[in-house]
């Protein structure tokens, strides 16, 4: 009998070989920022703009997104939202219902 194995996507050990982002993002200016730098190269910006009723986390969690979507090649994704860290900890062993923010909604499908 064969028994499949997941391997998780997420890890809290840093990989080795993966480019690292910086992500952030501020309340006031309703803005993320992704920051990375490829083999010793120069650093790179990517400022995301948010709507007036974005949350913080939701701001972060976009930053992230972003990165996810953007490089296709393991990352080591830093963030100093604890929030967005269970959601990406969590997401891939996770049901997705659709909920009352489609936007917030949009975000995980």
């Amino acid at each position: 009998s064969w028994e499949w194995i997941a391997k998780p996507l997420f890890s809290l050990t840093p990989l080795s070989e993966a480019l690292t982002v910086y992500t952030d993002a501020g309340r006031k200016s309703h803005k993320a920022a992704v920051v990375w730098r490829q083999e010793m190269g120069p650093w790179k910006t990517q400022l995301i703009q948010g709507l007036p009723q974005d949350s913080l986390q939701m701001l972060e969690l976009r930053a992230v997104i972003w990165a996810l979507q953007t490089f296709n090649e393991p990352l080591n994704i830093v963030t100093d939202s604890l929030y967005v860290v269970g959601v990406v900890a969590r997401i891939e062993s996770s049901a997705i219902k659709e909920i009352d923010n489609k936007w917030l909604f949009s975000l995980f499908v």
